[in-house]
């Protein structure tokens, strides 16, 4: 019964908002799309320095030197926390759904120039390379990139279209629940960092090895 109705709701979700949801992605994919073709117009110089940088974190991994995970995490954990919390802020906002489709960009952007450069620049290497880096910790950024993007540009939607019709701002209540989803969709960004900080080293440092 409980399973019925978890199933009624997810499709009443998806109904309600389809059109959110197809925003999100076009934004996610326009963002990684922009970010592989920016790979294109660094120049002489840019490339040079970013395949510097690169190849000495290669040399690093390649060596015996060990990884400080405590650090990696707290950057990952603070990098996320602060996505979470303008996801958040952007739902507070009768305007912010711009904004929260600008930070899908964003995040798609980010993925698209790390993927293109590391590809494209450093053949054979540099895929697998970055297949390691990206993918792992990715399968769980993307879905909660693309839920909290959704969830706070509904939200937002929600005010602007209360405010157009003179309606009184939400209650309490509304506000408690919207924190809480975006609560557990943190969960989603934590573990995330978890990944990127304890599995990901190790299969990047597994194919400097092979390579």
């Amino acid at each position: 019964m409980r399973q019925g109705r978890r199933t009624v709701s997810a499709a009443r979700h998806l109904q309600e908002n389809y059109l959110i949801y197809v925003a999100v992605f076009v934004a996610l994919t326009a963002g990684i799309a922009a970010g592989a073709l920016s790979v294109r117009q660094l120049s002489e110089d840019q490339v040079s320095e970013l395949n510097r940088v690169f190849f000495s974190f290669v040399d690093y991994l390649s060596g015996e030197h060990a990884l400080n995970h405590t650090v990696i995490l707290q950057r990952s954990l603070l990098q996320n926390g602060l996505l979470v919390l303008l996801f958040w802020l952007c739902g507070l906002f009768f305007f912010g759904f711009l904004f929260s489709l600008g930070l899908v960009f964003y995040r798609g952007f980010c993925l698209g120039f790390t993927v293109g450069f590391l590809a494209g620049q450093n053949a054979l290497q540099g895929m697998v390379f970055a297949t390691a880096a990206v993918l792992p910790q990715n399968l769980l950024y993307v879905p909660a990139i693309v839920l909290a993007g959704v969830l706070s540009t509904a939200v937002s939607l929600r005010l602007l279209r209360r405010r157009l019709r003179r309606q009184p701002a939400p209650a309490g209540n509304d506000l408690l629940q919207y924190t809480l989803v975006v609560l557990l969709l943190a969960v989603f960004f934590a573990a995330g960092s978890l990944v990127e900080t304890m599995v990901t080293p190790v299969l990047m440092r597994a194919v400097v090895t092979v390579f």
